[in-house]
């Protein structure tokens, strides 16, 4: 038989005599083997079939997937999509239940009457053009400008006595201290002093001449008489001007003023109240719902603070100028607030103001013969003054 491990031919059917197999037991091992190898490849048979299937599910899904992006594509080309706008925020309304609530505070009131006129005519762009709306140009029947300012929604009005009343010893010391009026009075000394220079010429020449006695006499006589005239004439002037300001006084205060809105709005006035012991005038507009200054106490203001002056100097009106706070001083006896902000003719009666648009005082005179010394009449006095502003203290 042939050894069917290495193929030896022999009659031993027990054991291989070349290699030494035994055959039984070499066809066990055989068997054995088979029955492994068979079983390893139907094992193998489930695994490559799912992993078959798998590529295959793969394959079908990147195909489907990619001939979808390919139909998209070109719907997107002829189609381009529209692009959603984002969702609008709808603003909560305004809380209408406590009156304290923050929302509430924020709501500006709805202005009406002068005041909604005035916004409307000239918009303010900050506090100081909103104070300035509240402030009046002032003219009166006899030529004089001021400024003023309301300080409440009924229309009242404050000014400076002086702008408003004519007033024959105020303008009398006004008029003593122009240099307007000493030019005139040299001009006229200077006249005087030709003319009495010509008289003594006269007299010399009739002298020299041996003229007539009567002729020197009545030549000597009119010198005498300018000379005297000469030496009273700065009285005399004081005097005639006096008198005739007190002639015209009923008349020029029969005259009334004008308040002039920042609109142009003109009110005549016919009456005004003035107060005893300061420079203070009060007005009411026939009007409604007028814009005014809320004010602040004069005494919780430092000195370096900045302060405003709103008014109407000669040929400019609603004007601002700026200054700081320097001090308290005394005007007529009385407390005044010191600022170094311009004061100019014409800005009498106007505010004297804060950053915050607040009114401390009324602007009302300058020291005469410096610059930058200006001073206001304290807010308070104003409420003071006058038994109709008491109540809205």
């Amino acid at each position: 038989m042939d050894c069917p491990k290495c193929g030896h031919n022999q009659l031993d059917e027990v054991r291989c005599e070349s290699c030494g197999i035994y055959f039984e037991k070499y066809r066990r091992q055989q068997t054995k083997s088979q029955s492994a190898d068979s079983g390893l490849n139907n094992s193998r048979r489930p695994l490559e079939s799912s992993l078959r299937n798998t590529i295959k599910i793969v394959f079908v899904t990147s195909a489907v997937i990619g001939l979808g992006l390919f139909v998209y594509t070109k719907v997107s080309t002829k189609n381009p999509p529209v692009a959603t706008p984002p969702p609008q925020r709808i603003p909560s309304p305004i809380p209408s239940g406590k009156p304290d609530s923050p929302a509430t505070e924020e709501r500006q009131p709805q202005l009406t009457g002068l005041a909604a006129q005035l916004a409307k005519s000239n918009p303010p762009g900050n506090i100081i053009e909103t104070a300035r709306n509240a402030t009046v140009f002032i003219k009166t029947g006899w030529g004089a400008i001021g400024s003023g300012f309301l300080v409440d929604a009924e229309c009242h009005g404050v000014t400076n006595r002086h702008v408003l009343e004519f007033n024959p010893d105020r303008l009398f010391r006004k008029f003593r201290e122009d240099p307007a009026f000493h030019a005139k009075l040299s001009d006229a000394q200077e006249d005087l002093r030709g003319a009495i220079d010509q008289l003594r010429l006269r007299e010399t020449e009739i002298v020299a001449n041996r003229g007539s006695i009567i002729d020197l006499k009545l030549v000597s006589q009119k010198r005498l008489k300018l000379e005297v005239e000469l030496a009273n004439l700065p009285k005399t002037a004081e005097a005639e001007m006096r008198q005739e300001l007190e002639r015209a006084a009923p008349a020029e205060n029969a005259k009334g003023f004008t308040v002039v809105l920042i609109d142009g709005t003109e009110y005549s006035m016919s009456q005004a109240e003035y107060a005893d012991q300061t420079d203070l005038a009060l007005f009411q507009l026939p009007a409604t719902s007028c814009p005014y200054l809320k004010r602040v106490s004069s005494g919780k203001i430092n000195q370096g603070d900045r302060l405003f002056t709103i008014g109407n100097p000669p040929g400019l009106k609603f004007t601002v100028t700026s200054g700081i706070f320097s001090g308290y001083g005394e005007l007529d006896k009385h407390r005044a607030l010191q600022t170094d902000a311009p004061i100019n003719p014409g800005n009498s009666g106007g505010p004297l103001i804060n950053e915050a648009g607040q009114v401390l005082g009324v602007n009302t005179a300058v020291l005469s013969g410096t610059q930058g010394i200006g001073f206001a009449i304290p807010i308070e006095q104003v409420f003071d003054s006058f038994f109709m502003l008491r109540n809205a203290r």
